[in-house]
Formats: C-alpha cells, structure tokens, sequence
C-alpha cells in the first residue's frame, strides 16, 4: 500500500477544513502530491533485466518503454494517451449530447444497468451507448508526483486558462490530466466505488483507500477553466454524438456496428412498434367503416390512409435490402479503389 508524506496530509486536511466553505472558495493546491510520492522518494533502483530494459526509476510509470529522459517521446505519446482534441473541436455541440457535470459513481453506474468498457481512447471516456459505458483506466503515471513535475506541472502556481485554445501545448496537456483526474473524482466517491474500480482494473491494486482519498481530493474542486474544454461536460451520449457529427461532419464520431447483422438489428424494435400502430389504426377505421356503411368522414379518411400504409409497409420492406447493397457496393468500392491499391 501507498502511505501518504507529510506535504500529502497537510494538503488533505486542508481541504478537509476547507469543505464547510462554499464550492468557489475550495482551495486547489498548486503542486498535487500524489499518494506515489513517498514511495517513489524511498523505492531503492532496480537493476537491469537480463534483457537489457531500464527500470521503472529511468522510465514512464506504467510504460516502460518510454525512458524519462525522452522529452519528444513523452509530449507525443501524452498526446495520445489523454488529449481530447477530437471532442474539443465538437465543444460547440457537446451541450447537445450531455450535460455538465453529469458524472455518476461506478456503483451508480451498475444501478443504471449498464456494463463498464474498458477503453485506453481518451476520446471514449464517458461516452455510453444503451447499457455500456467507456471508461478509461487511470495511467499510473497521474499517480506520480516527480513525473507530474518534470512533464505536466512546469510553471508555479495552479493553472488556470480562460482560453484554452491559446495555451502552450503543454499547458494543455495539463488541462487534460486535470480534467481527467477531476471525472475520477466523480466516479469514486465511495469505498465501494473504490473496490469496484480495482475489480475492473480501472485503479493499481496497488492503491489504498485512504492514500486515494487524500490524493483525489486536490482535483474534486478544479473550475471549469482548469480543465480541458471536453471536461466542462460529463457522460455524453454516442448516438446524439454520432447523429450531430454525422449531420454536420459527414462521418459518424464512433463506429458501434461493425456488422451488417447487428446495424439492423437495430431497426428492429422501431419497425415493429410502427407496423402494430398503422395495424391498429386500419383495424379501427375498417370497425368505423363498417359501423356506418353509408360512407362519412371515415371511408374518405380510408381511401387516403390505407394506400399510404402499403407504401409505407413496402418502402420499410424494400429499405432492407437497398440498405445491404449499399454496404456491399462501399465494401467492393474500398477495396478496387483503397485496400487493392495499397496491396499493389
């Protein structure tokens, strides 16, 4: 288990003191001390493997195929691993997939139904579809105080950037991991959180309870302009965010369906609901024609309802089929023109 360092307690208990106060007036510490931290001042330096990799003192927490010693490697290999870009450009219609700080904890989430993903996109995290929700494992490297240092944590003071588009890269690398770091807190309110996030391998074994608590705590306050754009939001929903980007964009945000079997398994339900509604109705209007076999408002109603309906019922049938075409004709077109050119 992680102990705290002295620095880390006195951190913890003020925010502890600081909690009866009003959520602005929260203090965030400039310089997070991370429950690694008095370990990784003691942790004696390994020896090289027979194989000859580096130990974990000389390379990133958690990738040890990255040396410290690597700056270019390391700004590139953050940029994948926790910027959010893609959904920073799409911030203009986040408000229309989410809301703000809309963030349940796990064991909410298991309430909800839904199933926890594991993802290692950043651009996944917290995005839910149905019952699954995607979240990504916290990188140990955000649990290490000298890396937070040496690579997210270059200027004194806490950040704060009104115009995130502005900012150096690295500062907005910062706002990433800050606002990253802020939906943990969100999402491990609660022991029971906290065990539940270890099961899924979304937390180090290595981690304990009290260490967590004290080391989240610095991040549960972070305002809105210390944090990426992406993290003014919480859970967003897949199939707004792939109607809105399909719309305005032309591809969808994320591929859910990567069969024909399953994309129409989805018109299912719908094509069933409105099949019995237009069967109830002529079953009601062929009753009302009957019941005044004279004619009025309902054999007029008839004789523009139910030809509608067949060509409503047919065009549903025919959509089937057009659909499967269309996929296999994209599927032929990829390969003469894309996949068969990159062979050649």
């Amino acid at each position: 288990m992680f102990s705290l360092d002295s620095l880390s307690r006195h951190n913890a208990r003020l925010m502890y003191s600081a909690a009866r106060l009003p959520r602005e007036s929260h203090p965030t510490p400039s310089s997070p001390v991370s429950p690694m931290a008095a370990h990784e001042q003691t942790r004696p330096r390994a020896n090289q493997s027979a194989g000859g990799t580096e130990s974990e003192d000389t390379t990133v927490p958690g990738q040890p195929t990255i040396a410290l010693n690597d700056n270019a490697g390391i700004a590139s290999f953050l940029t994948t691993d926790i910027s959010t870009e893609r959904l920073n450009r799409l911030y203009s219609l986040l408000f229309l997939t989410g809301k703000p700080e809309n963030i349940s904890p796990l064991h909410h989430q298991a309430i909800k139904g839904r199933t926890i993903i594991i993802t290692e996109r950043p651009d996944l995290h917290l995005i839910w579809n149905c019952d699954r929700i995607f979240i990504k494992p916290l990188p140990k490297y955000l649990l290490s105080h000298s890396f937070w240092e040496a690579h997210l944590h270059h200027r004194p003071g806490r950040l704060e950037i009104a115009t995130p588009t502005l900012c150096s890269p690295k500062d907005t690398l910062r706002l990433e991991a800050q606002g990253f770091l802020r939906t943990y807190s969100r999402l491990i309110r609660h022991e029971s959180d906290f065990n539940m996030a270890q099961s899924l391998g979304l937390l180090p074994r290595s981690l304990d309870w009290a260490g967590w608590s004290h080391f989240i705590q610095a991040y549960a306050y972070l305002r809105d302009t210390q944090v990426a754009r992406r993290y003014h939001y919480g859970e967003l929903r897949l199939p707004r965010l792939n109607a809105w980007t399909m719309m305005i964009h032309g591809e969808r945000y994320f591929q859910v369906h990567y069969d024909q079997l399953s994309f129409f398994s989805c018109f299912g339900a719908p094509y069933l609901l409105l099949f019995g509604a237009v069967t109830v109705m002529l079953a009601a209007l062929q009753t009302a024609v009957q019941m005044v076999p004279e004619g009025g408002p309902y054999r007029e109603f008839a004789n523009s309802f139910v030809p509608m309906s067949i060509a409503l019922t047919t065009a549903g049938l025919l959509s089937f089929p057009v659909l499967w075409f269309m996929f296999t004709m994209r599927e032929l077109w990829l390969f003469i023109f894309r996949h068969r050119s990159l062979a050649l």
